[in-house]
């Protein structure tokens, strides 16, 4: 008979794994792509922990169906032998659980597991948690209201808070208790703080989990004591328990072959809790595979980033595309707005025609740059960026102008000559990367970005 040791639908792997290894059958009951809760819920855990047997009736997940699905499941408890019978089969050990299930049938709220023995299939076990009111806990103390297809899975601000809970959020060892922290060690930037978990506490209550709110010298701390909740993002999503450093993080594989472009919601999250609007637009992360994956969705965009130790930088250049993105968080969008109202002195350099630029030329041109007075400088970030030799570039210099560069204090290379000057201007269109933003532009992208706090 089927038991937690033989139920194919009883997984210790998350979608993430499950996807990896050709298994994503798993995520869902059926065609219709109704999400596997059952796997999500119930783990090998609530019936053993450390080979020592536990009390899993009050482990597992229970459910408030509707009156339809608690008529159904009725009907089948008089056609099989007993539930009592059923029950201890798949816990694999005996129980006294009589009176709990004249309860189970008086209010309708059902362990999950009761649902999976008395089914015929995982389609009827699809239909059944199809009809779910909610989910709760052995105590019916708390209550989670899940999304029940991939439909409602893929939802922005859902994958929006995915994105924070990996950027700097937290589930602790157990599964237990999920919580962000936001602060600053000022006081106007930290009244920001308190409006962003506010705003994150907004979204967790869609789906039935009340969080707390508190305030701890400079930072706000929003956490949810709510299994199911960790459960549920850890399953769909891959967020770890215990310490993310641990884990090798990822973009939830979920979102692979989405046509509307959720990723972005992802990362908007991920750049609101662990990324950076001061000075340059950033990304700060312990976990490589975050980097490359990062790097690579920017890429998608047009944006080329320049990636440090520990963070992804946006360049001056590239920081107006980065709006495709964007910030929700209201400190980080105040500064992220200002910084795009001035357009940067960096310049967009376009090829008139390539077949007339000469070879060597073509080589290093990204990294020249044209000011007034007919000065002619190589740019030292970028020189760094294409990996170019500085005396290759000098060496075309004299080649071409028979001029070198000199040092200057600011760290410029650099000489004048009216014949370099005219000579670049006639391949090239030097011009700033973007202009600044108006006051439109403003509302606009201030729209757009806060998409995910709209009701």
């Amino acid at each position: 008979m089927l038991n937690y040791l033989n139920d194919p639908l009883l997984v210790e792997e998350n979608t993430n794994d499950l996807i990896k290894q050709n298994r994503g059958s798993l995520i869902f009951l059926n065609e219709s792509k109704t999400l596997n809760l059952f796997s999500a819920f119930v783990k090998k855990s609530d019936f053993e922990h450390k080979e020592k047997i536990t009390q899993p009736l009050q482990k597992t997940v229970y459910l408030k169906v509707n009156k339809e699905i608690a008529k159904q499941l009725r009907k089948r408890a008089l056609e099989v032998e007993g539930v009592k019978k059923l029950i201890e089969s798949y816990t694999t050990q005996r129980s006294n659980c009589n009176a709990a299930i004249s309860k189970w049938f008086g209010n309708g709220v059902f362990p999950l597991i009761l649902l999976r023995v008395l089914s015929r299939n995982e389609r009827e076990l699809s239909r059944w948690i199809s009809g779910t009111q909610y989910f709760t806990d052995f105590l019916h103390k708390s209550r989670f209201y899940p999304p029940l297809t991939l439909e409602e899975l893929l939802d922005k601000k859902l994958i929006y808070l995915v994105g924070c809970s990996i950027g700097d959020g937290h589930i602790d060892h157990f599964g237990k208790r999920w919580c962000i922290v936001d602060g600053s060690s000022d006081k106007a930037r930290l009244s920001l703080s308190e409006e962003f978990v506010q705003s994150l506490s907004s979204i967790l209550k869609i789906y039935g989990v009340v969080p707390t709110v508190l305030l701890a010298k400079n930072k706000y701390i929003i956490k949810a004591n709510n299994k199911l909740f960790c459960r549920f993002l850890n399953f769909f999503f891959g967020l770890p328990f215990g310490k993310k450093k641990n884990h090798r993080l990822s973009v939830p594989l979920i979102l692979e072959g989405v046509k509307s472009d959720l990723e972005k919601y992802f990362w908007r999250g991920c750049f609101d809790t662990d990324g950076s609007a001061i000075g340059s637009v950033s990304f700060s992360s312990s976990d490589q595979n975050m980097f490359r994956e990062c790097k690579a969705y920017l890429f998608s965009k047009g944006i080329n980033p320049v990636q440090a130790s520990r963070s992804i930088v946006i360049t001056a250049a590239d920081t107006k595309k980065f709006c495709c993105v964007g910030f929700a968080h209201p400190r980080k969008q105040i500064e992220f707005i200002e910084k795009l109202k001035v357009a940067p002195f960096v310049h967009e350099i376009t090829v008139k025609s390539v077949r007339k630029v000469p070879l060597e030329l073509l080589n290093v041109y990204k990294v020249l740059r044209i000011d007034k007075g007919y000065r002619v400088r190589i740019n030292s970030k970028e020189l760094k960026r294409k990996r170019i030799d500085y005396n290759t570039v000098n060496q075309i210099m004299m080649k071409l102008f028979g001029r070198s560069f000199s040092f200057n204090s600011k760290g410029f290379y650099y000489f004048k000559s009216k014949e370099a000057y005219d000579y670049l201007r006639r391949f090239f269109i030097y011009g700033r990367a973007w202009g600044p933003i108006t006051e439109e532009d403003e509302l606009q992208l201030l729209d757009s970005w806060n998409d995910v706090w709209k009701k």
